[in-house]
């Protein structure tokens, strides 16, 4: 600077005006003479100004570089800048007016400026919130990345603070210009300075227009580790200077609208933990692996969660409006037929979540960790028994079929679903709960909030929601509900299957009177009281109902040899993805599939092809929830549709065969618009709907009572079809339709009918086969035609063979074999009529179901079975001892609540559940923490009275296994004794006796009571005698009222020796029950004791 000083100073003073102007009497060699005087005068001053410069220079040590002599580029233009424009005005003159613009454009321009350090993820945000607005809510976007503008208009500017600031004053410039147009534009950009933040602020506030600041955090250890761009590398290796955050300063926003901290995955405890997992995975790997090579989508999740925050802001703020979608749909060029608008045009599959952009992948909360749900979290909840139609309801919310609900239906959601066949949504949670309506959360329903009811209708989405989603309950579950709510606090329940296990915790319960007549009424239309779903799951249900939402959902699976056909929503759109779907097409069925089927499917995939679909994708899709009882079993109409695809009636390369988890209400044109959103939640593009979808007959004794047509129809077969295709809520759900199709005797293939041909011709060259033909050839059990041409004339009133064709062989094989035996009780109590959860068995045991909907019913049955499949009881035949070793017989598993135990009168000694006027029992009081079961070859003597004067509970010696392992029931479980406690029920000594497997991990650490407290804790040797105290409470109206049970000894835990001769005496009193040497009372007379 003391350079250039001096050097200006020189200039103006050597070289003035007036030397350059010939003085007048002056010669030109005189004015040459003067010249030379200034020029050497000039010389001078330099020399001496550069000697000055030089002495100050080496004075303190200091170095100055060339480039430290001249101003920089961006020192120049900050000059230039600070310079008020002359003679430039800005043209507002007869301009459109920024509020006529958004009037006319609907929409709001604006700015989202995102800041933060390079890899705190700005970039990659801000292309996944512009994909999402753009592609699936239909906004006018654009994002102007830093990197991308330093290719172009900032292609001059370099590092330093001026350069820095500048390229934040171009972006914000340009950026102003395209938010006042109605264009969102969205900057990312490191910009470190507050001030220059602040600048670009204060000039939208100038011109009114919505300036948000979106800080994007992030750790400098976080940034570095993720380094998309390597910078950071380079910085530690000294190849780059002047990095943020490392060499060069970064401030923090002080007021940002929103921040984003993507290192905690915007509070996404989900995404966060699949990002440590994946981070713990990757350092643990032999060779050198980045976290994100390992596991190349776990960001997913993280950037999801971090763009649904940023979206909800918006939402929020007004700046979109998601209600309004009018994304226009261009079908690619090389389509062969142009789409209409309304319907989906050729890409990736994709699922829809109601409420949510086209294209959102369906929500769910499944846990798959099974130890969870064996765990204190699940066992020490207040369990809420299901019926299996229950089950499948809690399956289709937890894997996302009924997306955006999130949880059985609130009171709030229940009136709206009944009454407008649609629920109110609010994605962005102001209204205290996103799903149930207004009131929702722990203080449930609250009819009287207005405000709250106005509030969900200005933030709301109105979504399709056209059947009630709901779970009774009975008084006694409403009042160990209401207990637990008393005693404040977060309230949560476990849903408990009939099988006895856990398959969903459920938040913020709420309990409310199920008014029957009114859902009656309103979902079905009919006062049919004997229509089959009425009856059996409405009628016969619990008077009051369950809401609230789902926090975790079991992977359920029902053990029924099916469970390889049970995909979720995402399961399947990997599935379509995998087989290269650009579409995909649901068919669904409840009966087995024909050549009639076939034809619909294999048309309906002709018509996406023509119009321009390269491979679309037939999804096959068997209803496997509740259905009538005269219906085809689930796992025939699996097994047939799994020959159809054998066989190749049906192409397996663009076909998936999945069961849809749903109930069937059949409710006619009302239950097929949730037929077909729930398809669309799972990928499917377009729907195949056919006559009467969803129908049902009038019953005999509804018929006869009102003058109606035995047989006749509730609802017109057409009304389904046609309400399905004007029906609001279903997105760009399009449809497929075909008439009716008929075997053409001349090929044996399906065919419409002929325009124009008469009855006369009709008759002689088609047949028609309707569903209740072919199980009359199925009862009939006949066999296929030989040919086309021994379908004898009379076909039509007497079908004595099935014509070629019309099912493939091994398929028909399957239906006559059912049809053959289905009214044999054994064929009945195995068949699987729905999706039925069955309890898991040991393999050495076999088992008989029953067909009873949510109950096991008295013929389900787990036997005991030896190396040759025979029968043994698991009481006699099972030794008490291998070597020095007890073996314990399991009746029901941890984490289990169904009381399961060996039946002492049946032969063989079945394990079944107990049962309590003819219901199955439960444990109310919550979960097992334990495995239940048996020591075999022991019984406690009914006829002997011990020193207290109780006699004994006529069982054999129960036994609490209290390791880590569940084990499936029927399992023979080795174990090592413990201790045991001396109960007391009912006047009688109940013996328990506590052990723990030999092959668990601790076994070989634990050794009796005091041990087993120092190593699982005071915690699990207490709840033991809680459990044994308290289980019985909670079955009485009042369970704080209620007696407990009490024990011998103080509640004291008896030691090894002392349970070991409990259990020696058991065995010696068991040896005289079976030699006949004890008096045969009336509570042993019944006992199958073997031969």
């Amino acid at each position: 600077l003391k350079l250039q000083f001096l050097y200006f100073i020189g200039i103006m003073s050597a070289r003035r005006p007036e030397h350059y102007k010939r003085p007048a009497g002056n010669s030109v060699g005189d004015v040459k003479a003067g010249m030379v005087q200034s020029n050497t005068k000039l010389l001078m001053m330099v020399v001496c100004g550069l000697a000055v410069v030089v002495m100050l220079m080496f004075k303190d040590g200091s170095k100055v570089t060339p480039k430290n002599q001249c101003p920089t580029i961006g020192q120049l233009r900050s000059k230039v800048l600070g310079q008020a424009s002359q003679n430039i005005f800005y043209d507002t003159f007869d301009a459109i007016k920024h509020t006529d613009r958004v009037n006319a454009v609907g929409q709001v321009g604006a700015t989202l400026w995102l800041t933060g350090l390079s890899g705190s993820g700005k970039s990659t945000i801000g292309k996944a919130l512009e994909r999402r607005l753009v592609m699936e809510d239909g906004v006018h976007m654009y994002r102007l990345d830093g990197d991308n503008l330093r290719f172009g208009l900032s292609k001059d500017l370099r590092l330093s603070p001026e350069d820095r600031a500048e390229a934040v004053r171009r972006a914000y410039e340009v950026s102003l210009m395209m938010a006042d147009s109605g264009t969102l534009s969205l900057v990312s950009l490191i910009s470190p300075y507050r001030k220059d933040r602040d600048a670009a602020r204060e000039l939208h506030d100038k011109f009114h227009i919505p300036f948000l600041e979106v800080f994007v955090q992030v750790d400098i250890s976080t940034a570095e580790e993720n380094d998309p761009k390597g910078l950071y590398k380079k910085v530690r290796e000294g190849k780059i200077k002047g990095m943020t955050g490392i060499d060069a300063p970064y401030e923090i926003p002080v007021n940002p609208e929103i921040t984003l901290n993507t290192g905690t995955c915007c509070e996404n405890a989900a995404a966060l933990d699949r990002l440590t997992q994946c981070k713990n995975e990757a350092k643990n790997l032999p060779i050198k692996t980045k976290y994100q090579d390992h596991c190349p989508n776990v960001l997913e999740g993280c950037i999801n969660a971090c763009v649904d925050q940023f979206r909800e802001l918006l939402i929020a703020k007004k700046i979109i409006n998601v209600n309004k979608k009018s994304v226009p749909q261009i079908a690619p060029a090389e389509c062969t037929k142009a789409t209409k608008s309304i319907e989906p045009v050729p890409g990736e599959a994709t699922g829809h979540a109601d409420g949510y952009p086209e294209g959102t992948t369906p929500h769910d909360v499944i846990e798959e960790n099974e130890d969870f749900w064996r765990s204190d979290a699940v066992t020490m909840l207040q369990p809420v028994p299901l019926k299996d139609v229950d089950v499948q309801w809690v399956q289709v919310i937890g894997e996302g079929w009924s997306s955006p609900l999130k949880g059985p239906m609130r009171e709030s959601a229940l009136v709206q679903a009944l009454h407008f066949n649609s629920m109110l949504f609010d994605p962005t949670g102001e209204n205290g709960g996103d799903v149930s309506g207004y009131g929702a959360g722990a203080k449930g329903t609250n009819f009287g909030d207005s405000q709250g009811a106005a509030k969900m209708v200005q933030n709301g989405e109105r979504v399709s929601m056209p059947v009630p989603i709901v779970i009774p309950v009975n008084a006694q579950t409403k009042n160990l509900i209401n207990r637990q709510q008393k005693k404040g606090g977060k309230v949560q329940v476990v849903l408990v299957s009939p099988a006895g296990e856990p398959v969903a915790i459920l938040d913020d319960p709420e309990v409310y009177p199920f008014r029957k007549e009114e859902m009656i009424a309103r979902s079905w239309g009919s006062w049919d009281l004997n229509h089959p779903y009425i009856k059996e799951n409405i009628l016969e249900a619990g008077e009051y109902l369950l809401g609230g939402e789902l926090s975790k959902v079991r992977k359920i699976r029902y053990n029924d040899g099916l469970d390889q056909w049970r995909l979720t929503p995402k399961e399947l759109i990997t599935k379509f993805k995998e087989k290269g779907a650009d579409g995909v097409f649901a068919f669904q069925t409840r009966n087995p599939t024909h050549a009639g089927h076939a034809h619909l499917m294999k048309d309906g995939r002709k018509q996406l092809l023509e119009r321009g679909y390269r491979n679309p994708v037939l999804w096959l899709s068997p209803l496997g929830g509740w259905t009538k009882d005269d219906d085809v079993p689930l796992d025939i109409r699996v097994k047939q549709h799994q020959a159809v695809l054998d066989e190749g009636m049906l192409d397996k390369t663009w076909t998936v065969l999945a069961i849809w988890p749903s109930p069937m209400v059949y409710s006619g044109p009302t239950e097929v618009q949730w037929h077909a959103k729930s398809r669309r939640v799972a990928g499917a593009d377009y729907f195949i709907v056919g006559r009467d979808p969803a129908g049902l007959t009038y019953s005999p004794e509804y018929a006869q009572a009102h003058g109606q047509k035995k047989g006749g129809d509730v609802y017109d077969p057409d009304h389904g079809r046609y309400v399905l295709q004007v029906s609001p809520g279903m997105g760009k759900l399009g449809l497929l339709a075909s008439g009716a199709v008929h075997y053409d005797k001349t090929d044996g293939e399906m065919k419409p009918k002929p325009a124009g041909m008469t009855k006369e011709e009709f008759e002689q060259r088609f047949l028609s086969i309707s569903g209740s033909k072919m199980r009359e050839m199925g009862r009939m059990m006949v066999d296929v035609c030989d040919s086309i041409e021994a379908i004898p004339s009379t076909w039509a009133q007497n079908p004595t063979c099935v014509p070629p064709k019309f099912m493939v062989p091994s398929g028909w094989k399957i239906m006559r074999e059912y049809y053959k035996n289905k009214d044999e009780p054994l064929v009945k109590a195995n068949a699987v009529m729905q999706s039925k959860q069955i309890p898991h068995i040991a393999k050495a045991a076999k088992m008989v179901n029953a067909t009873k909907v949510g109950l096991p019913g008295d013929l389900f049955a787990v036997y005991l079975t030896n190396e040759e499949g025979n029968n043994i009881s698991p009481w006699h035949d099972v030794p008490l001892k291998t070597g020095d070793t007890y073996n314990m017989v399991v009746e029901f598993p941890k984490g289990t609540n169904s009381k399961f135990e060996v039946q002492k009168e049946l032969p063989f000694n079945p394990i079944k559940q107990d049962t309590k006027n003819g219901l199955p029992r439960f444990y109310t009081y919550g979960l097992s923490f334990f495995n239940n079961g048996l020591f075999p070859q022991t019984w406690e003597d009914s006829s002997l009275r011990d020193e207290a004067g109780n006699l004994g509970d006529n069982d054999p010696l129960d036994v609490m296994e209290v390791g880590s392992i569940a084990y499936p029931m029927g399992s023979v479980v080795p174990v090592k004794i413990l201790g045991s406690l001396a109960l007391v029920d009912s006047g009688e000594t109940d013996w328990k006796v506590i052990a723990i497997s030999t092959e668990d991990p601790d076994a070989e650490k634990i050794t009796d009571i005091a041990s087993l407290r120092a190593i699982k804790g005071d915690g699990l040797v207490d709840r033991i005698v809680n459990w044994l105290r308290f289980y019985k409470t909670t079955d009485k109206k009042d369970p704080d009222e209620a007696s407990p049970n009490t024990f011998l000894k103080n509640a004291e835990y008896q030691s090894v020796a002392e349970t070991v001769n409990v259990i020696e005496h058991t065995h010696q009193r068991w040896n005289l029950l079976r030699s006949g040497s004890v008096d045969q009372t009336d509570k042993i007379k019944d006992f199958w004791l073997r031969p």
